[in-house]
């Protein structure tokens, strides 16, 4: 085994807590994000609409998030995991809690 070998070999096996990290973030994550879409589909404040589709939007990329995530730490594979957490930043950012007020 060549020393390249054994260094992807540690960072792979590096991806069982982390991918089990990314895993529950992406569970409560869009349990969370559904929850807000059903209490502001609810109440009908100001803005829910915006509330209501990036709740829409943050579940089906939690969702693809939990798949990606639940691949790269079956795979240990660490390559896929950079694009799932950077999709995790942008649900984050775009929040319409940050902007509407």
């Amino acid at each position: 085994m060549t020393p390249a070998q054994r260094r992807e070999a540690r960072i792979g096996f590096a991806m069982l807590p982390l991918g089990l990290l990314l895993v529950l973030a992406a569970v409560i994550g869009g349990i969370a994000a559904l929850a807000l879409g059903l209490v502001e589909t609810i109440r009908q404040d100001d803005d829910w609409g915006w509330y209501v589709g990036w709740a829409l939007l943050a579940a089906a990329l939690g969702a693809r998030n939990l798949i990606k995530s639940l691949q790269n730490m079956s795979a240990l594979d660490f390559r896929g995991t950079f694009v799932t957490i950077g999709l995790s930043a942008v649900i984050v950012a775009t929040y319409p809690g940050w902007w509407l007020t």
